[in-house]
């Protein structure tokens, strides 16, 4: 499995170069946009409607070049450096994943912190202001945010327990994901979505912590037989440019690919929200069985929670007012 995952992705980066030197052939402006997702994700589409229509209301002369499957070898936790430095004009990420640069990023994978996509939208409203003078101390310009549906632990076993996950191994994706799944009793290994599947195939991992959209798009149910439906975190995927190319626009293009950013958003926001059913559905038509976790299961996940909330403000105290903003305004217990 590794080797011909390893060809494949060698063979789909070689047809990218191939294209992009012809389409650089058209006159105007171009833009690498790097994207870790697979080609079949929402978020890829996404990206490919937002180009397209940029390019059309800019009469052709921005040219975004969608790339995903991190085919640039640009994984997640790199993109905001990749972008600082000039290494690609635009990127995609989740924005927990660069919590190691900038540490006010870390709210999302706070666990149970948000219950649903509405409570990640207040969320947003709220840090959305931190959030992008995160990107703009490294030199970018967020463009658009969209969530993920709710995360997931996918497993070849049921969990009926917390004791049941003792001495698995799973993957994590930063320090407050790593928090929860050493105090569930597993060993966590951090890694980027791309490096799961080989992980799976190898056997380097017994678990996998994501959405139901990755989660079919990586075809789990060639090594994992169940989706436990947690919904300890909710996150977002963060689409960034390049200060310098953005300002390497013409004024009137800028506005118009900001006000387009503007209409998208809510419609992609939609998208997310029915994507979550729809590839549940397409997991158990593949054979996985969904589990709702027990009540005994729920209460010992929870319970990891605040201590993990706890670390975070202590580490990052100016995220303290805005995370007590938002559990006001959430109606959540303030208590810390």
């Amino acid at each position: 499995m590794t080797v011909s995952v390893t060809r494949r992705m060698a063979m789909t980066s070689a047809l990218a170069a191939v294209v992009a030197s012809c389409d650089r052939l058209e006159p105007g402006v171009h833009w690498d946009l790097s994207m870790p997702w697979g080609p079949s994700e929402y978020h890829v589409a996404n990206a490919i409607r937002f180009a397209a229509e940029a390019k059309a209301l800019t009469g052709g002369e921005l040219n975004i070049h969608v790339h995903p499957g991190a085919i640039l070898g640009i994984k997640g936790p790199e993109t905001m450096r990749a972008v600082d430095e000039g290494l690609v004009d635009m990127a995609d990420s989740s924005s927990f994943q660069q919590v190691g640069t900038e540490p006010i990023l870390g709210f999302e994978s706070l666990p149970y912190l948000v219950d649903d996509m509405d409570q990640l939208a207040l969320l947003y409203s709220i840090i959305r202001p931190a959030v992008e003078a995160a990107y703009r101390r490294h030199g970018q310009r967020i463009i658009y945010i969209v969530p993920w549906p709710n995360q997931n632990f996918f497993f070849d076993k049921p969990i009926n327990t917390v004791a049941d996950f003792e001495g698995l191994t799973m993957r994590s994706y930063d320090k407050s994901s790593t928090d929860l799944v050493r105090g569930l009793n597993m060993t966590p290994i951090q890694m980027p979505s791309p490096d799961v599947v080989p992980a799976l195939a190898s056997g380097a991992i017994d678990g996998v912590m994501t959405s139901t959209t990755t989660a079919f798009a990586q075809k789990y149910w060639e090594f994992l037989s169940y989706t436990v439906r947690t919904n300890h975190t909710w996150a977002n995927t963060i689409m960034a440019v390049n200060e310098n190319a953005w300002q390497a626009l013409p004024s009137a293009h800028r506005s118009g690919v900001q006000a387009l950013a503007r209409r998208l958003e809510p419609e992609f926001w939609e998208i997310a929200r029915r994507d979550d059913r729809d590839k549940l559905r397409d997991l158990e038509a593949n054979g996985m069985i969904t589990q709702e976790p027990s009540p005994e299961l729920m209460a010992g996940m929870q319970s990891l929670a605040l201590p993990i909330w706890r670390d975070f403000i202590g580490r990052v105290p100016e995220a303290k007012p805005l995370l007590m903003a938002f559990l006001e305004a959430a109606g959540k217990p303030t208590q810390l």
